[in-house]
């Protein structure tokens, strides 16, 4: 008896080397990931400004990572400014899911505060009680970045964001798999954010119906943003990570 997903041809939309995990995890069902990435992430240059808040760390209660993509090019941009990753002792870490924490130990440091979930309406319903008036907590961020977090954390601290990396649709793209999506040869296309599904857009405009693609969706947001297109999703993933999304997408095909 064949595996459940075998020979099923699924596309991710994700940026270059962040779909091994899944890749793998569908491999083992015989099912294959056609890497299409629609954004690409770009470090940004440092104003003045971002640059005296780097040189002046000390004067932060907080520091918040909200993905990976900001964690990297902090660290990044920090290095390149004093020559290693030390932060000052009283410097508190928080991160929104595990998957970020994971990231901190690269550069010898851990999170005071790790929320479990991997939204930031998540995040902020916890952290809003662990931050004291008056405190300063710094955001380093993407252009995309949404402001959930800081709307309501600033009702009592300071917030201040930086933008560290840009977000942007990529110059070259995988003919191949376009052509999968544009003649119907394909399982499901896998989002993993609101950016990555509205490039996609762009690349299929007037090429092929929106309506018809099939999705799978990383989570309520990335959903959210192709509901607002008069799309509905088959799959969103409660969990919001490689493995929510597989675990979704085979239950998607046990229950048919």
């Amino acid at each position: 008896m064949g595996k459940l997903l075998e020979n099923k041809i699924f596309i991710s939309t994700r940026p270059v080397g962040q779909s091994a995990e899944l890749e793998n995890l569908l491999a083992e069902e015989s099912a294959s990931l056609v890497l299409m990435p629609t954004i690409e992430i770009r470090p940004l240059p440092l104003d003045e400004f971002a640059i005296l808040q780097l040189k002046n760390l000390e004067s932060f209660n907080w520091i918040v990572f909200t993905s990976p993509n900001g964690l990297k090019y902090f660290f990044a941009a920090l290095f390149e400014l004093q020559n290693h990753y030390g932060l000052p002792e009283h410097l508190k870490i928080a991160v929104v899911g595990k998957k970020t924490a994971a990231h901190l130990e690269c550069y010898g440091t851990s999170a005071a505060f790790i929320n479990l979930g991997n939204t930031a309406e998540d995040f902020v319903v916890d952290f809003f009680h662990r931050v004291n008036l008056g405190e300063r907590v710094l955001f380093p961020i993407g252009n995309l970045a949404r402001t959930v977090i800081e709307d309501k954390i600033s009702k009592k601290a300071v917030c201040t964001r930086i933008l560290f990396y840009e977000t942007v649709l990529p110059e070259t793209f995988d003919g191949d798999a376009l052509q999968l999506i544009l003649s119907d040869q394909y399982a499901m296309i896998v989002l993993t954010s609101p950016s990555s599904f509205t490039n996609l857009l762009q690349l299929i405009a007037k090429r092929t119906d929106p309506a018809k693609l099939r999705l799978v969706c990383i989570g309520q947001t990335t959903s959210s943003e192709v509901i607002r297109h008069g799309i509905e999703p088959i799959i969103t993933a409660v969990t919001a990570n490689s493995q929510g999304i597989f675990s979704a997408i085979l239950n998607h095909y046990q229950k048919k």
